[in-house]
């Protein structure tokens, strides 16, 4: 199948005959132009509906005639696509091992279904979702994933107020990557800071043919997780920087003058103009904060463990204003069981914010935390307490805790680590799920 903005190409009846069943289109098909046999005798005729067994005697008379089928893309059948793509993106929450986006919507009281088929309104994006579910099957469930992470994170009573950023979160959330179809590894971004806001960049840009609405693509540019890996920028010095599709889309906008109606007319989701800069860094926040789940949920070691850690990375990395209060403390709120654990990394990061020349105070090892050490070495800081170096016998990544690794090494012991000591509460080993 070939996506087009004017019709739906197939080169063989069984292709077409798959298509209509999957996407139970009953006799929503059309063919752009008539089907004529080895003898240019007519067998169906342009602009009329064609039912199932009418593809059935296409099937049995095969060779009998040229195999180019192009379907015309009327509102019917698109308003039927949409379904189908609608209830394919939720089933995703069926079968995804990402056990944090499971149970983010485990309990929710939001219409998350019709939000998300009210996200596919424009027959551009629409057509999008078809081509990448049509090309790479895992790659739409990928994407299906971050914008369900996207939406889900902003579906809480904190956002209420701000019109419509559900349906732009998730339309941001599941587009922002499709770029990157072409993509080996798709599920995991380059380590080095400058190609991550390359990437981004480059995306945001090639997204710009859907026509969506304009504080769109400031936060699809600017919400990368950055400094993930403190010495990132020499880790991927020898590698090739990713292949962006820059004409992924090309088939799909419309050459012809033709408009995007459901696009030009008068905009149910218009917003004053003064509310950009809001909602673009709301919105800016909730895609960084779906990508680093992601990220996370997809490249981490223990699988088993993930949930919970990525909670109580959360926490921490709000606490040192790493993500935004607004969106991340209600999201950390919602993972009730984990709150002892989270009360005690939170003051971790609040300790850690003492420091004199940050972010030098670290708090180790993580998450249980007994001692505090001077990562950076600032030997006629106030805080040393000299003659008790502290060993680091096992490195830490950053992996989780954003902005740092610990390399093996003898550091200075931090005064800081007296605060450790009012934090009583002992954090306990998640329990396997």
């Amino acid at each position: 199948m070939k996506v087009t903005h004017s019709c739906l190409e197939f080169d063989s009846i069984e292709g077409l005959i798959d298509f209509t069943r999957e996407f139970e289109t009953g006799s929503m098909i059309r063919f752009l132009s008539p089907i004529e046999d080895n003898s240019g005798n007519v067998l169906v005729k342009e602009e009329v509906q064609v039912k199932e067994s009418t593809l059935a005697r296409l099937k049995d008379i095969k060779g009998q005639y040229t195999p180019k089928f192009e379907i015309k893309l009327n509102k019917e059948l698109l308003e039927q696509i949409q379904n189908i793509l609608a209830i394919k993106i939720v089933n995703q929450l069926k079968v995804t091992d990402m056990k944090f986006l499971k149970f983010m919507y485990e309990n929710t009281n939001y219409n998350f279904k019709g939000i998300i088929r009210n996200s596919l309104l424009s027959k551009k994006t629409i057509l999008t979702l078809l081509k990448v579910y049509n090309q790479n099957l895992n790659f739409f469930k990928y994407i299906s994933e971050l914008g369900l992470l996207s939406l889900g994170i902003v579906m809480i009573p904190d956002t209420m107020r701000f019109r419509l950023l559900r349906r732009y979160a998730f339309t941001a959330g599941i587009l922002m990557d499709v770029p990157r179809i072409g993509v080996d590894k798709f599920t995991k971004l380059p380590s080095d800071d400058n190609e991550k806001v390359r990437i981004a960049h480059k995306c945001s840009d090639i997204l710009q043919k859907l026509d969506l609405i304009e504080f769109t693509y400031g936060s699809i540019s600017n919400h990368m997780p950055l400094g993930m890996m403190e010495d990132s920028a020499s880790s991927d010095k020898n590698a090739s920087g990713e292949n962006i599709d820059e004409t992924f889309l090309d088939d799909i906008i419309a050459n012809d003058g033709e408009s995007d109606s459901k696009e030009d007319g008068s905009r149910e989701d218009a917003i004053p103009e003064k509310s950009y800069d809001l909602f673009q860094a709301l919105l800016t926040d909730a895609l960084k904060l779906s990508r680093y789940i992601a990220n996370i949920s997809h490249n981490a070691v223990d699988k088993d463990y993930v949930m919970e850690e990525l909670v109580y990375y959360i926490a921490y990395n709000t606490s040192k204003k790493y993500f935004d209060e607004l969106l991340a403390n209600p999201l950390v709120a919602t993972f009730k069981e984990f709150e002892v654990n989270v009360k005690r990394l939170r003051k971790i990061a609040e300790v850690e914010m003492k420091c004199v020349y940050p972010p030098s105070a670290w708090a180790y090892p993580k998450p249980k935390s007994s001692q505090v050490l001077c990562k950076n070495k600032v030997w006629d800081c106030p805080n040393i307490v000299m003659g008790w170096d502290i060993h680091v016998i096992t490195a830490q990544e950053a992996f989780g805790w954003v902005g740092t690794s610990l390399p093996v090494d003898n550091y200075p012991k931090c005064r800081l680590e007296e605060e450790l000591d009012e934090i009583m509460v002992e954090p306990e080993k998640p329990k396997k799920k």
